[in-house]
């Protein structure tokens, strides 16, 4: 085929989310099955389109060391494999989109593609460019979000090299978002860093800086009851997912969250409204250590002036010898102990985690006899949502006067 018949051939490649290649709008995708090293070959050459790569090197790259026994004709039969395929795609059988010379195979430039990680890193370079405008660089941002569609080749990623880049993709996008953030606040558009933060999260949950620019945002925009429920809502899915407390690397949002009341406001019902919580609760009340600290202190001033009782239970795991716990399950146990805690106190109680493998549990208005009866109906249902015999829950009950 000449150039100028290649040059009019459209393709078009989709590395992010699941691939996809379209020539002259015949698309494949979903590849799997038998094809998939055949795919990874045109992945590769895609990839690597604006140079030569050797012989060795795509070997290397497709097969792990020694898992083929005839690396070379291998990748012969590879490289007829693909290029039927292509074929096939086009529709035009006498079409050549990779190219060999000099023992190096390379993807043939002279056909019109456009990539979208391609595209993706030129509207990231674009919008870093701090000699641009604002909204030069958050119209560039933006362009660049709506392309990553998921991670990079994702069905790929059994390979070392689609790894490493999916890496590199994920803290291009990631950075990205935080800066299009605080240039959205210095223009004051900060419920669009909401939709930013809020799409980021679908792809990236547990990624705490994202999470930390919408709780500003949040902030910024005045919607304080959803920065609260969003902040409880981060502290419960890391200590779910990775048994950590982050209370304290958010201590600054927060403080900027409780503090920062933009408007005044003159009706009382309004404000009651805010405050008020769901009705239909019956569990216990979670929250974080520092705002259980707070709830302690005001018990602790009531009980001064009135001469009320409250008890306050500390409940540890451990393993069988009383020794801080370290099994695969503690996790699994440290969860199973808050929900059957939560579960079986009244919703006046208030619980806390106060470590990795601890709760705390205030309880107002009861006696001994009544706080010892709690735990024991606590570990009673826990024994029973959790059969493993690898740890031991220690408690110890004490009074507040």
């Amino acid at each position: 085929m000449n150039s100028a018949v290649n040059s009019q051939t459209k393709i078009k490649v989709n590395m992010f989310g699941e691939f996809s290649i379209s020539i002259n709008k015949h698309t494949a995708t979903n590849l799997k099955g038998k094809t998939k090293r055949v795919w990874l070959l045109i992945q590769y050459l895609i990839v690597n389109r604006h140079r030569y790569v050797s012989t060795d090197e795509i070997i290397e790259n497709i097969w792990p060391k020694g898992a083929c026994k005839d690396p070379l004709n291998a990748l012969k039969n590879l490289v007829y494999r693909a290029r039927e395929i292509l074929k096939k795609i086009s529709g035009n059988k006498h079409a050549e989109y990779i190219q060999y010379i000099n023992n190096s195979y390379r993807w043939n430039n002279s056909f019109n593609c456009i990539i979208d990680n391609e595209k993706f890193e030129k509207f990231i370079k674009r919008a870093n460019d701090t000699s641009k405008s604002e909204s030069v660089r958050i119209k560039a941002y933006k362009n660049a979000f709506q392309l990553y569609k998921g991670s990079f080749l994702p069905k790929s990623n059994y390979s070392t090299w689609v790894v490493m880049l999916s890496t590199e993709y994920e803290q291009m996008y990631i950075d990205a978002v935080l800066k299009a953030c605080e240039l959205l606040y210095s223009t004051y558009k900060n419920l669009e860093a909401i939709e930013i933060c809020k799409n980021a999260l679908k792809m990236f949950p547990l990624d705490e800086n994202i999470h930390k620019m919408l709780l500003y945002s949040y902030i910024y925009t005045g919607q304080r009851s959803e920065a609260i429920e969003h902040y409880n809502y981060v502290l419960d899915l890391f200590y779910k997912e990775f048994g950590i407390d982050i209370s304290e690397s958010l201590e600054s949002v927060y403080k900027k969250m409780t503090h920062n009341i933009q408007n005044i406001e003159v009706d009382l019902n309004t404000i009651k409204k805010d405050l008020k919580e769901v009705s239909n609760i019956s569990e216990a009340y979670f929250c974080d250590y520092e705002i259980f600290k707070a709830i302690y202190r005001v018990h602790s001033r009531l009980i001064e002036r009135t001469g009320n009782v409250m008890f306050i239970i500390l409940f540890t795991i451990c393993d069988l010898n009383g020794l801080i716990a370290n099994t695969d399950d503690v996790a699994l146990a440290a969860e199973k102990l808050k929900s059957t805690i939560i579960h079986n106190l009244r919703k006046s109680d208030v619980v806390t985690a106060y470590s990795a493998t601890q709760f705390i549990v205030m309880l107002p208005m009861i006696n001994y006899e009544n706080a010892e009866a709690v735990t024991k109906r606590v570990l009673k249902k826990f024994h029973y949502r959790y059969r493993h015999d690898d740890i031991k829950i220690q408690t110890r009950i004490s009074e507040l006067y």
